[in-house]
């Protein structure tokens, strides 16, 4: 039986524990960071580092300004972002976005009445006419002094509205297109003043320009043949019952579609009625508005 040393253990003891520190230093040893700055050549710093950003470890890090990009990380994992730069860092694809907005409004009008005289001995009822509107059938039915009318008209209105705005965009690259015009609208305030010590109201009329425009805001996305959209159209028009006022229709909304698809990216639908009664008679009318908006995504060969 062979004997240990005090020597020999102090030296095993030594081994040991430089063993110990080499086992230990070697994971660190291998995930040593590294700095490195890389150009891009089409896509800006912005575009990329939502994508680089999930590929790095915990300790990577990853800035950029313009057309830059600042990383640190290990480098296996460099070469892996390099590869997967390589793919991305394309030529941006040109599009063309084309925007519909179309307004349908359908209205109709329907009057119908009696008037006349009737009358005997005792005396005579005479109901006149509630309306004076030339068009529209008469019935006239006499017999002596008595006198009865009636009167039909039936008018129908359909206007039609149809607006295609397109744009010519670079696939991650925003866009905004609008048209429009300055509309005088008359305006008329009543201001009051202090005149000798007593209140006084003036009238002042005044002209005042307000744009009524149509447009649309749009980001593209591109993935194959399919297209995301962040899109925001806008249309505005005068309003015929409120003096100054203008109509507004916008749509804010993602969408996904492929190339040269037409897309309905929003819709109203509004119908309207109404009934008014005189003696012996009865005015009716009825309105249906419809507005569609579409939205369609062509690439530039």
């Amino acid at each position: 039986m062979s004997c240990w040393r005090q020597s020999d253990f102090q030296t095993a003891r030594i081994w040991a524990f430089t063993a110990l520190i080499v086992l230990t230093a070697a994971p660190a040893l291998s995930q040593t960071t590294v700095l490195e700055v890389i150009p891009l050549r089409y896509r800006t710093a912005q575009e990329v580092i939502p994508i680089i950003q999930p590929m790095l470890g915990r300790d990577g890090s990853v800035s950029g300004l313009q057309s830059q990009l600042i990383i640190r990380t290990t480098p296996s994992n460099l070469e892996e972002v390099r590869r997967i730069l390589a793919s991305i860092d394309t030529a941006p694809r040109q599009l063309v976005i084309t925007v519909k907005q179309d307004a349908d409004i359908d209205r109709s009008r329907s009057t119908a009445e009696v008037s006349g005289s009737v009358g005997g001995e005792h005396g005579r009822v005479t109901i006149p006419p509630s309306s004076r509107d030339p068009r529209g059938g008469n019935v006239v039915l006499r017999d002596g002094d008595d006198r009865l009318r009636a009167h039909v008209v039936e008018s129908r209105g359909i206007e039609s509205d149809r607006n295609t705005q397109s744009v010519r965009v670079l696939e991650g690259r925003e866009a905004f297109v609008r048209i429009g015009q300055s509309v005088p609208v008359r305006e008329r305030q009543v201001r009051r003043v202090v005149v000798g010590g007593q209140v006084v109201e003036q009238v002042v009329e005044g002209t005042q320009y307000r744009d009524v425009t149509t447009g649309f805001y749009v980001l593209p996305r591109m993935a194959g043949d399919r297209v995301t959209l962040d899109v925001r159209p806008q249309r505005e028009t005068l309003s015929d019952q409120v003096r100054g006022g203008v109509n507004v229709q916008s749509v804010v909304t993602t969408v996904s579609a492929r190339l040269g698809e037409w897309m309905e990216i929003g819709g109203i639908g509004q119908d309207a009625s109404g009934q008014q009664t005189v003696i012996l008679g009865r005015t009716t009318t009825a309105m249906r508005d419809n507005r569609r908006v579409l939205v369609k995504v062509d690439e530039v060969r």
